[in-house]
């Protein structure tokens, strides 16, 4: 019998070009062999990492693992400000992984979340012998995780940071102690708590200011003149890198950074996909806290959506192997289609698809051909009184989890609009980015148009499916068209249900908030409200 060899973990440190030290592990076979490198940058703790992916179990499959606490966390020196060090830093780790004497020269990253945005910002430096990434649950833009359609992601964000201040960085002890106490109470705590994330990450001004905002709100790609996004946006650097560098890319539908990182999929494939064959993407039923799990939020997807059951854990550590090597690696895109509870295998995202719009109508009805009818349904918008976060693409350490949930007891609420299509007489399969059109009229200087599809079940459940936000400023006096994207999903409606949109101003902790206003959803006639949704024609 061939015994393996002995694992040994190296506690050793990496310098940066300031002079701080990193703390780093290294993971590796006591063979006297060199070996391809696999790198996690955290916040959340080396050790953690290690554990989280199996680091021995990597090191006796031929890699060497490397974990490394990011600047200004855990053993690391410095001041952790978010993102802000990841890209030299990150770049520079990378060069040292590809020049140790246990390494072969090629790196791969690896991790999800935080740890994910650290692959990209690193990527952005392009540096040598960087082969593979893997970024789950991450994207190539920082602000677009920060923002959505212009609106500060409050919730992720504010409990996060007080999450970083109260374990684990170098900080006062009273800023400790005040994170703590924020969080006991969060997210009641949050008009009070602006000291605090100041005093832990000091770009949270920036983050609340109305510069940062209008900068989040924006699609491009981030090199204006001022902006403060620009430096952490990897797009400027990556369009169509993916001829030299192999991505692995997972996503959840029910998570809120999945519309990054499927735009990092297409930004590393390229827009003609040319070099999609280094591509691979996998988009499951998953929220960020239910990756690779059955149930996400008050919906179970059977075990095909298990990542123990579905090959997807053997299917990375081969990802990884492969790229590392130069050789062919599996591409192509894998979605979970919802409601079918199926997986569906493309050659590209988003697949073919007719656009269908749903227009609404009077009598809270949604209706397939334009009502001819016009009118408008109003509302008042009160920011003392928002309308809760329940589910969605969310993340909250208090709030009801992520995901679809029952929108029954918010559509109750007179600040709520509620549009309802007709029984459907036969399945409906929606797969690619749902948008809408909205008409919206306001008293105030700032407002917000929610916009959430939901599936009704024969027996009343209205379960939800996608839902965004968009920040605009309305016309004084008069209507604003307001464009919003819903977001990506793969999802089947089942002949028997029906198909809902729910509009609203506010959706509260998860975004921040507008001033109040008098709200007018102006529909039929020549305002011709409506949602569009990508029906797919193919077989599933």
């Amino acid at each position: 019998m061939i015994s393996a060899p002995r694992v040994l973990t190296l506690d050793t440190t990496v310098t940066t070009a300031d002079g701080t030290a990193l703390a780093t592990d290294v993971t590796v076979a006591d063979d006297g062999q060199q070996h391809p490198a696999v790198l996690v940058r955290t916040p959340y703790g080396r050790a953690s990492a290690r554990a989280a992916h199996d680091a021995v179990g990597l090191a006796r499959l031929g890699f060497a693992v490397v974990t490394q606490d990011v600047r200004g966390r855990w053993d690391s020196a410095g001041q952790f400000t978010p993102f802000r060090s990841e890209r030299d830093d990150g770049a520079r780790t990378v060069a040292w992984c590809a020049t140790q004497p246990w390494s072969a020269g090629a790196v791969a990253m690896i991790g999800a979340s935080y740890n994910g945005f650290t692959q990209w910002l690193a990527l952005a430096d392009r540096p040598a012998g960087l082969r593979v990434v893997a970024p789950a649950v991450a994207g190539p833009r920082i602000r677009s995780a920060v923002y959505e359609g212009g609106a500060l992601q409050l919730g992720v964000f504010s409990s996060w940071t007080l999450g970083i201040g109260a374990l684990g960085s170098n900080l006062d002890d009273g800023v400790r102690q005040a994170a703590v106490g924020a969080l006991d109470t969060w997210p009641a705590s949050l008009p009070q708590a602006e000291k605090t994330l100041a005093a832990i990450s000091p770009d949270w001004q920036n983050w609340l200011s109305s510069t940062g905002a209008a900068s989040g709100a924006a699609a491009g790609s981030g090199d204006a003149a001022g902006d403060p996004w620009a430096e952490l946006d990897a797009t400027t650097s990556l369009d169509g890198a993916g001829a030299d560098v192999a991505g692995y890319h997972l996503a959840g539908w029910h998570d809120l950074f999945c519309e990054n990182t499927i735009a990092g999929y297409s930004l590393l494939a390229g827009d003609d996909g040319r070099a999609a064959h280094r591509q691979r993407l996998v988009v499951g039923p998953w929220s960020h806290l239910s990756m690779l799990r059955r149930t996400t939020g008050q919906l179970d997807f059977g075990v095909a959506a298990m990542g123990d059951f579905n090959g997807l854990f053997e299917e990375q550590s081969g990802f990884l192997a492969a790229g590392l090597a130069g050789g062919d690696v599996p591409h192509g895109v894998r979605v979970y289609v919802m409601g079918a509870n199926r997986w569906l295998d493309l050659a590209a995202w988003p697949p073919p698809s007719n656009e269908t719009a749903f227009y609404l109508a009077a009598d809270g009805r949604l209706d397939r051909p334009t009502p001819q009818e016009s009118g408008a349904d109003r509302y008042r918008h009160d920011p003392a009184d928002p309308v809760p976060t329940n589910g969605g693409r969310t993340l909250h350490p208090v709030l009801p989890e992520a995901g679809p949930r029952d929108q029954r007891d918010v559509e109750r609420r007179p600040d709520v609009l509620v549009y309802t299509g007709d029984v459907l007489n036969q399945d409906l399969t929606v797969l690619g980015t749902v948008r809408a059109h909205v008409v919206l009229e306001s008293t105030a200087p700032v407002a917000d148009v929610t916009v959430k599809l939901v599936d009704v079940h024969p027996d009343g459940t209205a379960m939800s499916v996608v839902d965004s936000i968009q920040r605009v400023e309305p016309a004084a006096g008069g209507s604003t068209e307001v464009e919003v994207t819903v977001g990506s999903t793969a999802m089947t409606f089942r002949a028997g249900h029906r198909i809902r949109v729910e509009i609203a101003s506010s959706n509260y902790p998860r975004f921040d908030l507008c001033p109040a206003g008098d709200q007018a959803v102006h529909r039929g006639g020549r305002a011709a409200s409506r949602i569009v949704l990508p029906t797919y024609a193919g077989t599933l």
